[in-house]
């Protein structure tokens, strides 16, 4: 009886932590776009930065380095990054929902570990501070500039949100970063 008991209650707390996990994946989520993908801003060098310091201009591309002038790495908290850049920053889309996407070209040089360039909504909360959820393209050590995309999900909200392009370093290392372009695309409906 007690063996039946336990395995019954076992059973019931498994089940309902899969639901809370699938739950908490939800905002994690990119739905599928309904391609095509529309350009919303092609970002220049003539553009300015949102963060100032550590970035210059290379030819037609951003050079941010891992660290800046006013750096303190030292009073780093160990689970955060190295370094955290925001490029670029324009206000949310004019839609309920899409499928947000920032495509360009990208060459990590003197690194260790990649340097992830992110695609993210950061809404002011009711507090101080901005709340961001966003997703990361890891940039590996390379010579040659290379393609990369990296797909982000908006829905609308009562607070409005920034879009924001950043950068975060893991260790020491140069990202050169050119050809950015933001998009959007509606998200395909559920059939």
């Amino acid at each position: 009886m007690f063996d039946e008991l336990f395995n019954n209650l076992t059973s019931f707390i498994l089940s309902k932590a899969k639901e809370t996990l699938k739950e908490l994946e939800k905002p994690l989520v990119i739905p599928e776009p309904a391609e095509p993908f529309v350009l919303i801003r092609r970002f220049t060098p003539a553009d300015s930065t949102v963060t100032k310091g550590g970035i210059a201009i290379v030819g037609e591309s951003w050079q941010i380095e891992a660290y800046d002038d006013n750096n303190q790495s030292f009073f780093r908290n160990s689970t955060d990054p190295l370094r955290k850049v925001i490029l670029f920053e324009v206000a949310e889309p004019n839609v309920q929902e899409c499928v947000l996407a920032c495509h360009f070209n990208a060459k990590a040089l003197n690194t260790e570990e990649s340097i992830a360039v992110s695609l993210g909504v950061a809404r002011p909360p009711e507090s101080a501070g901005m709340r961001a959820t966003s997703w990361g393209r890891g940039v590996s050590a390379t010579e040659n500039f290379q393609p990369y995309k990296v797909r982000a999900y908006f829905k609308k909200e009562a607070n409005a949100a920034k879009v924001q392009i950043g950068v975060q370093f893991e260790s020491s290392g140069i990202l050169q970063i050119k050809d950015i372009e933001l998009l959007q695309a509606p998200v395909k409906s559920q059939s």
